[in-house]
């Protein structure tokens, strides 16, 4: 692969890097889901460091966007059923293991959210540099960014999830307020994207 992002990529070194990437985000986020090592970001794309991303293609821009809308709806969603179920903990309605199992139950299902919708922001910005080839190097570089910040905000809410679990006397009512934080955050960074 080349090091040197003003060269031009092929369409099969693009592939591939965008794959690498796929690959190494799905392997966070099981990391991120089992408290696990993360793997270490592929080599490959060490070079692709980009952060004005101005320039990226109006469809590259809107798979982000729709990527971004589906992340929110997916944090809205685990808020709700994390909230929901610290609230049934802390009025004794469930055990702890069932809350436990809950907890887990919903970091499955993000997990799997999380790898099919980043499954689809690949395949759309595969699309998009195949459609410009001149912007695939900013492509790569986006596509980095955005699964780095994912990963940040999937860490955040397992933080958030372990805490108020571990701790549901004094932490059941924090865990909404700080989804809000973290969707917020999320948000905001994104707007690079935009």
């Amino acid at each position: 692969m080349p090091q040197n992002t003003s060269q031009p990529l092929t369409g099969e070194q693009f592939d591939t890097l965008l794959d690498e990437l796929n690959t190494h985000h799905r392997q966070t986020l099981e990391a991120i889901s089992t408290g696990g090592e993360r793997p270490r970001a592929p080599e490959s794309a060490a070079s692709f460091t980009d952060d004005d991303f101005s320039k990226l293609p109006q469809d590259a821009k809107k798979v982000l966007a729709d990527t971004l809308q589906q992340e929110l709806d997916l944090l809205a969603s685990s808020r709700k059923t994390i909230v929901t179920l610290l609230l049934q903990a802390h009025e004794k309605e469930i055990t702890k293991d069932q809350l436990d199992a809950g907890v887990q139950d919903q970091e499955t299902r993000n997990k799997q959210a999380l790898a099919d919708l980043n499954n689809k922001l690949a395949a759309g910005l595969k699309a998009s540099g195949h459609a410009h080839p001149e912007s695939q190097a900013l492509i790569v570089s986006a596509y980095r960014a955005s699964s780095d910040l994912s990963a940040q905000a999937w860490t955040t809410a397992r933080e958030i999830d372990s805490e108020a679990a571990g701790d549901v006397e004094t932490q059941w009512d924090k865990a909404g307020p700080k989804y809000d934080t973290l969707t917020q955050d999320l948000q905001n960074n994104w707007k690079i994207f935009a």
